[in-house]
């Protein structure tokens, strides 16, 4: 159950939740025991295809790019880096550690699972009963999720998981599955996230695309598209209401239209390493004029915070990252059967579509939905290639002996 519980509690953040264990680090802890165990059992594929394969390799260096990034300022500065990042990278490895075999991958999932419910739960009740974190009126919870945006990533990330692993479940965990999407959806709407909204639709439309077949898939296009449509207009008008003349989605395009010119001027000043990762905030008012309101703001577009923070050069590893793991869970899933594992992978690149679209009106480098999908895609990758191996092995042993015959 370890691989349970080590990605509920990514999720869910014990040191954000329980301050008083912060000085703890209670993530840290548990990362070590959680490799230290892992270590001791092998895995029923060989590990190092996970750890070997692209989609791994290209993650682990854009995480190093995060921290040559700053060389400019010195060696404390790239330690500052190394702090932050780091953690991602540990988790990575420890996932994929304690990814030993099929059952081991959906209780990982379940544990990420349950830790967005906890998330999404947290994020309406705060709306419900007027907690500081629902600021506005908009849900969110704590800590990575405060955000109402921030919310929305969480939500997008899990619910293709919860949709493809309830098709399999019966009974109280079919139940718990299908209330917690319900509660998912409630969440985007409170939330109030434009962007959380149609990355919402995508994820719908891409559960369609890739879960049915012939004319009920079309028909369940069409109602999605109405439904998404009426979702939109709905998230829209209440966004609206909600802010009044405060912050009008006309501020709001405009905000990110200044932001985005001045990532353009950065990224012509420095191509190859960018003005080093996170620091967009810190030097904007250097590359353009910069409206009160977005002073000390980020990029509001994760593609063009990577561009910013640490150049083509990250860029391209980060390209290389999704190009290989999409491709590799696509390759992956098409030699198989349909199993529970086939599933993840399909969750995996569903999720991933939705986070990339969703990216685009957020700077969320540092969100948890892409070293969590890395893990789950390269151990899920793995793990279908044993089964495809297996898979042909028993078709020539079924020629084999009809031949006999």
């Amino acid at each position: 159950m370890l691989a349970f519980l080590y990605s509920f509690s990514n999720i869910f953040q014990p040191g954000i939740y329980w301050p008083e264990l912060a000085p703890w680090k209670p993530m840290v802890i548990l990362s070590v025991v959680a490799l230290l165990a892992a270590m001791r059992s092998a895995a029923v594929y060989p590990r190092s295809s996970a750890f070997g394969s692209k989609p791994f390799v290209y993650l682990m260096f854009f995480l190093l790019i995060q921290v040559v990034s700053v060389y400019y300022s010195g060696f404390s500065a790239m330690l500052d880096e190394f702090n932050f990042w780091y953690a991602y990278a540990i988790y990575v490895v420890v996932l994929v550690y304690l990814i030993k075999d099929e059952v081991s991958l959906i209780n990982a999932v379940w544990g990420m699972i349950c830790g967005g419910f906890f998330i999404v739960g947290y994020g309406i009740y705060a709306v419900l009963a007027g907690l500081p974190s629902a600021h506005g009126g908009r849900a969110g919870a704590y800590g990575m999720y405060e955000n109402h945006n921030d919310y929305s990533f969480v939500i997008i990330l899990i619910l293709p998981f919860v949709y493809l692993l309830r098709q399999d479940e019966k009974g109280l965990k079919k139940l718990f599955l299908s209330v917690g999407m319900l509660a998912c959806v409630a969440g985007i709407m409170l939330s109030l996230s434009r962007g959380g909204m149609l990355a919402l639709v995508l994820e719908g439309l891409l559960l369609i695309l890739m879960g049915y077949n012939g004319q009920r898939k079309l028909f369940l296009i069409v109602i999605m598209l109405a439904v998404g449509f009426a979702g939109v207009g709905y998230q829209w008008a209440k966004r609206a209401e909600n802010q009044g003349d405060i912050y009008t989605s006309e501020d709001a395009k405009t905000s990110r239209y200044e932001l985005w010119g001045i990532g353009k001027n950065m990224v012509l000043a420095h191509p190859l390493l960018g003005v080093g990762s996170r620091r967009f905030h810190e030097f904007a008012q250097d590359y353009g004029e910069v409206s009160g309101d977005n002073r000390g703001k980020n990029s509001h577009n994760t593609y063009i915070e990577i561009l910013t923070g640490t150049g083509l050069v990250g860029f391209l590893l980060f390209f290389l990252y999704i190009k290989n793991l999409r491709r590799t869970l696509s390759l992956a899933c098409s030699g198989v059967t349909e199993n529970r594992v086939k599933k993840i992978g399909v969750a995996v690149i569903i999720s991933l579509y939705s986070i990339l679209l969703r990216a685009l009106l957020d700077a969320k480098v540092h969100d948890w939905s892409f070293y969590t999908l890395c893990a789950l895609g390269v151990a899920s990758v793995a793990l279908l290639q044993m089964q495809s191996s297996k898979e042909r092995e028993n078709t020539r042993g079924d020629e084999i002996v009809e031949a006999v015959r």
